[in-house]
């Protein structure tokens, strides 16, 4: 019973102790709950204090911006800084922000950034946004830039807070100015270098392609042995020439890494003659020797990158004839065979000196772009320091490297191993005779092929240059049409298929590039396309430097042709673009040329000769001929009157721009005829009014009109004639003449408007009619055909300037 009344006594204690732990369990889970949220808490506050610290470090001034309470408190503020808010607690944020600006921000930034602080906008900006931010100058000129970042969202997604914050960007912003400053002057001194680059390409082209278009009639015409050796050396020593001269001018090839390998097969025995005979008077004129080594059973015939290998190894003789005083120069070649690829063989080159040697502390110098190795030393030493240069990075897209061994004041040896195909293992032997041979059996000058059906259009705004084209097509028997404009050019082709456009690229009114997109552009917007609307089309250009193939063929041509024009590219764009079935290739064994006897400068030309304005021999070389040279030159004259009183409006009205292309054109045609000098001024000329150099052309335009109607009184001497000699033609005469012409012109016949002023030249015209026959004849010699048609047009509604009753 006593145990009974015992347990039923203990009971409540013992559920009164179970409920006491079970309290004081959840009392501790709570209190730990409270405690873990408070370290989080703490924790977090930590990192906000953090981020908060590392803030103030980057930003001047910290806001906190309530933007549903238009209020704002302080986080951060430097009291001595300019950029500081107003804390005025009475003011809401929108208007404190605004007062601000207006009070900090300079006159300029001013719009802008009372745009960026609008609060009333900012959600709106912000939505799709952490961050926005500006950039200003202010009233004391110093960078600032300011930012809104949105700290807290409410469930919509509209921004409830944000931190304004503002940060000294003044030294970053300097430095960026002079980086700027430094990248436009660097891009300003590559646009000129490019200008220069495209003037001196030209200009240096140009005497080259002259040596070499004298020296080619040389080899048509002579038929002394030892000449033609000579000449022939000048031909592959002048290809070389012209070869390093575009390279090397063109620096933008090279810094852009576009420099191209391009194999075909070579003669071993020319490639070494070129060589040697490039480096030979050197050596002599400073009274070294010329050691040979080369090995006979070297194969003949390879196929690889002529033209850079002779570059390559010409850098490298010529680096060893500079810095070689006395002693000699020893030139080698070898080679070895390749027991995995028996076709080909590894060349081995070696150019070994007796000069001065290269230091080891300077061998780094030898292969870096306008560096020269002890130049104290070797100031007498001309060249840029770019040939090695060249030479390495040849040398590198070849997959081969250059050796250089050098004891300083004993000498120095180049040498490079470079592999190459085999097409023929004919052995080298002695390659003076080798060569000898080869010249032997090279043919004299022949068309490569005729072409009579086939039709061709060259547009150019000066007659002489379409002369020129023509007389160096005229034994293919081409069919040729000219055009002296975009819009002549045009016109012609809607009414003849061509083969081949050549079109000038720098014409007045409408240049190349525009008559090319115009002529693509008809057929697309109406119901007849052009037939030349998939024509090829060459660009003729002067340009020669770098990407000029890529820029002409990104604007839609076809290819393009340097001017002035190489008689062998010509025909070999031709046989490229021909239709194969109007291609007549020329007979081989056929090697008589009748027209290859020389021709000596005729009568009519003898009181030129010795002039100084003017050189026959350039002029008669440069038209291909003293045939075609003679209609050149009375083209010049019969146009000298037109062509001086165009480019003097042009000048006095201030028309720079139609000064500059008329000037070019009188330039080509002072070239073509040999007056070389005042060539030369005429391109001064050019220069100044593409730099809108005004007050170069005002200095110089007196002087040079005056010298180019000069020209006129020898000239007259010439094509003038003796008029009272000549019957004068009757009225009748010239009503049937100028009826032949009109009908001419109707046809585009160039043709027969030659003949018809030619056996006009047998008679005198009449006073009355000088002036329309000027203007006729004129216009015939720029194969304006619409002006003849306009020209008679208004005539014959006046009776033909009175002819007629």
């Amino acid at each position: 019973m006593f145990v009974k009344d015992a347990t039923e006594i203990f009971r409540p204690l013992k559920i009164l102790l179970i409920v006491t732990i079970a309290v004081v369990v959840i009392i501790v889970l709570i209190l730990s709950y409270i405690l873990n949220k408070s370290i989080q808490r703490y924790h977090m506050s930590e990192h906000l204090n953090e981020e908060l610290s590392a803030l103030s470090n980057i930003y001047l001034f910290v806001y906190d911006v309530d933007i549903i309470k238009n209020t704002f408190k302080v986080i951060k503020s430097e009291a001595s800084a300019d950029d500081k808010l107003s804390e005025d607690e009475n003011k809401s944020a929108s208007s404190i922000l605004e007062d601000f600006i207006r009070q900090k921000v300079d006159d300029k930034f001013l719009k802008e950034t009372l745009f960026f602080v609008d609060i009333s906008t900012l959600n709106e900006r912000l939505r799709d946004f952490k961050t926005i931010a500006i950039e200003y100058r202010n009233k004391v000129n110093k960078w600032r830039r300011a930012r809104f970042i949105a700290t807290r969202r409410l469930k919509d997604g509209n921004v409830a807070h944000v931190l304004w914050l503002i940060e000294d960007i003044d030294k970053e912003k300097t430095e960026q100015d002079i980086l700027i400053n430094l990248s436009e002057r660097a891009f300003a001194a590559s646009e000129a270098k490019s200008s220069f680059l495209s003037n001196m390409s030209h200009e240096i082209r140009t005497p080259i392609n002259a040596i070499l278009g004298m020296n080619e009639m040389i080899l048509r015409e002579c038929e002394d042995s030892e000449i033609l050796a000579y000449s022939e050396s000048v031909k592959i020593a002048g290809n070389t020439l012209l070869g390093l001269v575009n390279d090397i001018l063109d620096f933008s090839k090279i810094e852009a890494g576009k420099i191209e390998i391009i194999p075909v097969n070579y003669d071993l025995s020319s490639l070494i003659n070129d060589l040697v005979n490039m480096i030979q008077i050197k050596a002599d004129d400073k009274g070294l020797t010329l050691n040979l080594d080369f090995d006979k059973d070297l194969p003949k015939l390879l196929h690889g990158d002529e033209i850079r290998i002779k570059q390559v190894i010409t850098n490298i003789l010529t680096n060893s004839v500079k810095y070689t005083e006395k002693g000699s120069i020893t030139f080698s070649i070898g080679f070895k065979r390749i027991a995995d690829d028996p076709d080909s063989v590894i060349l081995l080159v070696s150019v070994r000196d007796t000069g001065i040697g290269i230091k080891q502390e300077d061998m780094k110098k030898l292969f870096m772009e306008f560096e020269r190795i002890e130049e104290e030393r070797n100031r007498n030493v001309e060249g840029t320091g770019l040939g090695m240069a060249i030479t390495k990075n040849l040398l590198y897209l070849m997959e081969t490297t250059l050796q250089v061994d050098s004891v300083y004041g004993a000498g120095t040896t180049f040498s490079f191993e470079l592999k190459q195909k085999v097409v023929k293992w004919e052995p080298l032997g002695d390659y003076e005779e080798s060569y000898k041979s080869t010249l032997s059996a090279n043919k004299k000058y022949k068309e490569k092929f005729t072409a009579p059906n086939a039709q061709v259009l060259v547009v150019d705004d000066n007659p002489m240059n379409l002369m020129v084209f023509k007389s160096l097509l005229k034994k293919t028997k081409v069919k040729i049409d000219m055009a002296n404009s975009g819009d002549e050019a045009l016109l012609l082709t809607q009414d003849k298929k061509y083969d081949i456009i050549f079109l000038d690229h720098m014409m007045p009114n409408k240049d190349g590039i525009e008559t090319l997109h115009e002529l693509r552009m008809q057929g697309i917007w109406t119901q007849e396309k052009n037939p030349n609307f998939n024509t090829i089309v060459i660009c003729l250009t002067a340009n020669a430097v770098s990407g000029a193939r890529e820029q002409y063929m990104s604007k839609g041509f076809d290819n393009y042709l340097t001017k002035p024009v190489d008689s062998e590219k010509l025909e070999e764009m031709l046989l490229s673009y021909l239709p194969a079935k109007k291609i007549e290739m020329s007979n081989e064994k056929d090697t008589e040329d009748k027209d290859s006897v020389k021709e000596e400068i005729p009568e009519i030309l003898i009181p030129l000769k010795g002039k100084d304005w003017i050189d026959l021999d350039t002029g008669i070389n440069n038209s291909g001929s003293v045939s075609a040279y003679i209609p050149l030159l009375k083209i010049f004259y019969e146009s000298l009157d037109e062509t001086a009183e165009e480019i003097e409006k042009l000048y006095e009205s201030g028309n720079i721009k139609g000064y500059t292309i008329k000037v070019h054109a009188l330039k080509s045609s002072a070239k073509i005829i040999g007056a070389m000098k005042f060539s030369e001024e005429a391109q001064k000329l050019e220069d100044a009014g593409k730099s809108s150099d005004v007050k170069y052309i005002q200095k110089h335009q007196t002087e040079f009109m005056s010298e180019y109607r000069s020209f006129q009184e020898p000239l007259a001497q010439i094509f003038g004639g003796n008029d009272e000699d000549k019957p004068e033609a009757d009225a009748d005469l010239m009503i049937a003449v100028y009826e032949e012409i009109k009908s001419a012109a109707e046809d585009m016949d160039s043709d027969r408007l030659d003949s018809i002023f030619e056996e006009m030249g047998e008679y005198r015209i009449p006073e009355a009619e000088e002036k329309l026959w000027k203007q006729i004849k004129s216009a015939a010699d720029r194969f304006d055909y619409e002006e003849i048609q306009s020209l008679l047009k208004d005539t014959q509604e006046n009776s033909y300037g009175g002819l007629l009753p």
